[in-house]
């Protein structure tokens, strides 16, 4: 056997060592399922039932209760927002001298190039009159 498996095989063996469960010690309290010692106190049973239901609700609650449809069975409901991802129709081409190398080092959006960025202001007179202030007062 080669010296490098058996070095693997010795530190594998001592990893699943290490991993093993540790020695049990012995405690007082006695453990689920163990055996009980004759004249030890054990604890009572947990009392888990609700009893008549019929005590806690009013009989025309207990029929609208019975007669009623159960929500959980026929409604669905989902809540949460998807994060968008970033479009590459959106991410910015470059202009000028640099632009016939990006669309040879993208061939499949080199037709961005010669459309306007979608970014850019719009073109056309720039608003001479300003818009109104809003106010609550005189």
């Amino acid at each position: 056997m080669d010296t490098r498996h058996a070095i693997g095989i010795a530190l594998l063996l001592f990893a699943s060592s290490s991993m093993a469960e540790p020695p049990q010690r012995h405690s007082a309290a006695p453990r689920a399922g163990a055996p009980v010692k004759p004249g030890a106190a054990s604890p009572a049973p947990l009392k888990l039932q609700i009893g008549d239901v019929r005590k806690y609700m009013m009989p025309n609650e207990y029929r609208a209760a019975l007669g009623a449809p159960d929500p959980d069975k026929s409604t669905i409901v989902v809540e949460g927002q998807r994060e968008l991802l970033p479009m590459k129709s959106l991410q910015p081409v470059p202009q000028g001298i640099f632009a016939p190398f990006w669309a040879v080092a993208n061939p499949t959006q080199a037709w961005r190039v010669l459309l306007p960025d979608p970014r850019a202001a719009p073109a056309g007179p720039p608003d001479v009159v300003p818009k109104p202030e809003f106010r609550w007062g005189p």
